[in-house]
């Protein structure tokens, strides 16, 4: 009741206002009512301003780490997938030839394995009352075991004999004064029938080569 009779004594003060001040209150509502719809639409705008802004930062983020991405894309490719491997053969071929180096240094003072036949018939042609029963090659054997890319061979030869006491010894003096040594294996010496002796030798080189000696 108190709310309706303030409403009725409002519009008895209005109808008592001048036909001007009526239309100067209508404007003034008209102006609030404006104010207040626009203000509503910059608030709405602003909303949306701040929102378009956090959208944008996001995708101006998403774009550098799909940037970075793609640089270590690019990097990767252009990375030799190979080099890793490349170096290995390279240390691998340096070593190889660092071994072969130190093997053919052990072997420089030795009579090469070819030349091993040769020598032992020529020494042997000296001496008329030494006679050769038989030479044998011996299977050249790896010092090293395994598939060794370089590795070194013993080869060897069975050498047998008649002959006298004083020839066998001025052969084997012989040999022993050769410029370029082997390595004595085995011996065997047996008289079967005096003077002459039957011996039996075996001797050896070494080599990085696993070719079979020709006796």
């Amino acid at each position: 009741m108190e709310l309706k009779a303030q409403w009725q004594a409002w519009a008895q003060k209005v109808a008592a206002l001048s036909l001007r001040e009526r239309v100067l209150i209508l404007l003034t509502g008209l102006v609030l009512v404006g104010a207040i719809g626009v203000y509503g639409w910059l608030d709405a705008a602003d909303t949306r301003l701040s929102q378009d802004r956090a959208a944008l930062t996001a995708a101006q983020r998403d774009l550098e780490i799909l940037d970075l991405e793609n640089q270590g894309k690019q990097a990767r490719l252009a990375r030799d997938p190979n080099a890793q491997v490349r170096e290995q053969l390279v240390r691998v071929d340096a070593d190889l030839a660092r071994l072969d180096a130190e093997l053919k240094a052990q072997t420089v003072d030795l009579i090469p394995a070819r030349e091993m036949p040769a020598v032992l018939e020529a020494l042997l042609s000296r001496s008329a009352n030494l006679h050769m029963l038989s030479l044998t090659s011996l299977k050249p054997e790896p010092l090293m075991a395994g598939e060794q890319k370089v590795n070194l061979f013993r080869h060897g030869i069975r050498l047998q004999l008649e002959g006298g006491y004083f020839d066998v010894y001025q052969y084997l003096k012989a040999l022993e004064a050769l410029p370029r040594h082997f390595y004595w294996q085995r011996f065997d010496y047996r008289v079967e029938e005096h003077p002459k002796a039957a011996v039996m030798m075996e001797i050896y080189t070494l080599s990085t080569s696993k070719e079979f000696i020709r006796g």
